[in-house]
C-alpha cells in the first residue's frame, strides 16, 4: 500500500532560502512546501518497506543540516514527521493527467 510522509522543519530565518534549496537538491521527487516560517517535505512511496529504506539516508541528511533548523520544543526536537497509508489518491493521479 502506499505510504505518504510529511514532515514539517522550521528554519532559522537567516538560513530559511538555504535550507530550502538544499531540500529540494537532496529529494528531488518530493513536494517542498513554504508556510510562513515552516517548510513542509511530502513524499508518495509505494510500499512502507521503500519508507525503511530510505530513513538513515534522510537521517543522515537531517544531521547534517540540522544548524539551519529551530526546535519545535525540548520534548519534539527539530522536525514534525508524519506517516499514513494512501486509501485513495485522487482520480486525475491514477488517469496520468
Amino acid at each position: 500500500m502506499k505510504t505518504m510522509t510529511m514532515v514539517r522543519f522550521k528554519p532559522k530565518p537567516e538560513y530559511f532560502d538555504q535550507f530550502v534549496d538544499a531540500l529540494k537538491l537532496s529529494v528531488p521527487n518530493s513536494y517542498i512546501l513554504t508556510r510562513d516560517e515552516e517548510v513542509l517535505e511530502i513524499w508518495l512511496k509505494d510500499s512502507v518497506d521503500e519508507l525503511a529504506e530510505q530513513q538513515p539516508s534522510a537521517l543522515d541528511w537531517l544531521d547534517r543540516h540540522r544548524y539551519m533548523l529551530e526546535k519545535y520544543s525540548p520534548e519534539e526536537g527539530h522536525t514534525r514527521p508524519f506517516t499514513a497509508f494512501v486509501e485513495q489518491e485522487p482520480s486525475y493521479i491514477k488517469r496520468g493527467n
